[in-house]
């Protein structure tokens, strides 16, 4: 049996934010109720080189998947593994690059169009690399903002003049104090290994998603901006807890009431906005079931025979 190959130029064509944005939800939904289950992230070091693996088993939709990756010179190159639960054999294999990208950005907006101030109306975007634009583009889908300050030395001006073409929004290359003041959503995409900005000058009820760094070494997110969070939300506690740096450097930790985690979420045990309205953290490591849900899209619209030209939403398609 020949597997299907699908590459990341096809993986880019047939994807968009809000599609993938739905199929998280549904996803996440089915592991609330226990028709998923995630395969913790397993990392393997030789000689300065990593390969890591995580995955899923989503039986709702009869699949199961595992992406694997390694990891040179800081470099990521990733691929996926899709198996038909009902047949017992694989499925495809799909460059994993660009699902990254998409469902990066799209579990950022997933949680924040149900946990941030519904009229949100600043953005506070650190890092304005590939998946940075990324974050701004889905985010901006859902919010309409008036101002997107960018927080990075090396964001492209024509980059930001597009998105300010596309959107309506005001955007700026900024300081981190200028971005985050005020600011409804903030969001870092770096790869810092320290925090980029000071949580003191955050609103009193802002959003704050860091999704950049997925080891317990490293964090973009301060002590002072986690004491002040009324409640921190993770993708999935038994990976996230001790994955993020955010919270395994933080020297509160011990506070676990203020965890809650997307199966909590989705299983109506805790509700997405608390009536004492504060900080929200959000803070994304990257789990396999985004990946095997997001991959199920993929091949389930090869198999629909979608065409960029006739379903794809290419309304700020030329942003990243």
């Amino acid at each position: 049996m020949t597997m299907l190959h699908i590459s990341d130029a096809q993986v880019a064509e047939l994807l968009d934010f809000r599609g993938v944005t739905e199929v998280l939800a549904q996803a996440f939904q089915d592991l609330a109720d226990g028709r998923a289950a995630v395969h913790p992230r397993q990392r393997t070091d030789c000689s300065g080189v990593k390969l890591s693996s995580m995955g899923a088993i989503w039986n709702a939709r009869n699949v199961a998947g595992l992406k694997v990756y390694p990891t040179v010179a800081g470099q990521f190159s990733f691929s996926i593994v899709l198996f038909d639960l009902e047949t017992n054999t694989p499925l495809a294999v799909l460059d994993g690059n660009e699902l990254t990208r998409f469902r990066t950005a799209a579990i950022t907006t997933l949680v924040a169009s149900r946990a941030a101030a519904p009229g949100a109306r600043k953005l506070a975007l650190f890092g304005a690399g590939l998946q940075g634009r990324s974050q701004a583009q889905s985010l901006c889908e859902r919010f309409r903002f008036d101002d997107i300050c960018v927080v990075d030395p090396l964001a492209n001006p024509a980059w930001c003049k597009r998105l300010e073409q596309a959107t309506g929004s005001r955007v700026r290359i900024t300081a981190a104090e200028e971005a985050v003041v005020d600011a409804d959503i903030v969001v870092t995409a770096t790869r810092s290994a320290e925090p980029v900005f000071d949580g003191n000058l955050l609103a009193p009820c802002a959003f704050v998603a860091a999704i950049g760094t997925s080891t317990p070494k490293v964090r973009e997110l301060d002590d002072t901006t986690m004491s002040r969070a009324e409640r921190i939300i993770v993708e999935w506690k038994p990976q996230s807890l001790v994955e993020a740096g955010e919270i395994v450097l933080w020297n509160e930790r011990h506070q676990a009431g203020r965890y809650v985690d997307l199966p909590q979420l989705f299983g109506g045990e805790s509700p997405w906005r608390l009536e004492r309205r504060g900080i929200t953290v959000f803070k994304s490591v990257g789990v396999g079931l985004a990946d095997v849900a997001t991959a199920q899209l993929v091949l389930s619209r090869v198999r629909e025979g979608w065409l960029l030209t006739d379903h794809a939403d290419t309304s700020m398609g030329a942003l990243t």
